[in-house]
């Protein structure tokens, strides 16, 4: 996780012992899960640290009542079953905004957001004069304010192709407040995992004592999955009863992948094909 030997100048690393540490439902709660957590919250505190150091930076010249600072992830956690993937702790990700246009200090909107906003949104901000309609993201700019803003989009798409080169297991997911549809492009070959992720000492540990389960999900339904995978994120939000496979869903399951194979062509995905051809 990048942490040093030696602390960097004018900084204090926070260290954290492996008892304290919280273990999240999407991994197991094993000694080795503890030991990189303690090392992942410490890198997670250097990031804050940081960011605090920017925002000094900011206020000493002045500017910080005329910049709008918006952070955000490229990934979840570098763990199995969050990395990688497009479960929630892989694509659940941090997007935080301190705008001196917006006065709700400290609340959460729940709107549904992805990436593709960030372009029109700091576009927005900057005051450009550009069509809406020239991108597949939305300025949020709107709803930093509200907590639950009506006549919000109800509904996000997502994708996943490759980590690596050699990490080849495309995914394509639309997720809505209730559900996550995912389909599994590539869905006979077993899940690509990246290096990192494979060589953790979490991951390992779990090898090495041939355990069933990992976190919340079993090991055989995390490296095999079915081509299609839809879950009711309100009554089970560990992902873990795909409700694709039972006939009262099957309606359910027939409008998401229609909806996946629609933003397949409005954006030119190459993946696209493997819907006739496989």
């Amino acid at each position: 996780f990048g942490n040093p030997p030696e602390p960097f100048p004018g900084d204090t690393e926070q260290t954290y012992s492996e008892d304290e540490v919280i273990v999240p439902p999407f991994l197991s709660d094993t000694p080795e899960v503890r030991a990189e957590l303690a090392q992942y919250y410490q890198s997670v505190s250097r990031l804050d640290r940081g960011v605090g150091r920017l925002v000094e930076v900011l206020k000493e010249e002045g500017k910080y009542e005329n910049t709008v600072v918006i952070y955000v992830s490229d990934n979840g956690a570098a763990f199995p079953e969050s990395k990688t993937t497009l479960y929630e702790p892989g694509m659940c990700l941090p997007c935080i905004v301190r705008s001196p246009l917006h006065r709700n200090r400290g609340a959460t909107c729940d709107g549904l957001v992805t990436w593709a906003d960030l372009t029109p949104t700091i576009l927005d901000f900057a005051g450009a004069d550009v069509d809406p309609a020239s991108f597949h993201g939305m300025s949020f700019r709107g709803i930093i304010d509200e907590e639950s803003p009506a006549g919000w989009r109800e509904e996000v798409f997502a994708s996943h192709s490759f980590h690596e080169v050699t990490n080849y297991y495309p995914m394509r997911v639309v997720r809505t407040r209730k559900h996550k549809f995912i389909w599994n492009i590539a869905w006979k070959l077993d899940y690509s995992f990246a290096g990192d992720l494979y060589q953790s000492t979490s991951w390992q540990a779990a090898l090495r004592d041939g355990v069933e389960s990992f976190g919340a999900r079993s090991v055989e339904a995390y490296v095999h999955r079915p081509r299609f995978e839809l879950y009711d994120l309100e009554a089970d939000p560990d992902e873990v009863e795909n409700l694709a496979g039972k006939p009262e869903y099957r309606e359910l399951v027939e409008g998401f992948a229609k909806k996946i194979r629609n933003f397949q062509e409005e954006t030119g995905d190459p993946w696209l094909h493997k819907w006739d051809y496989e």
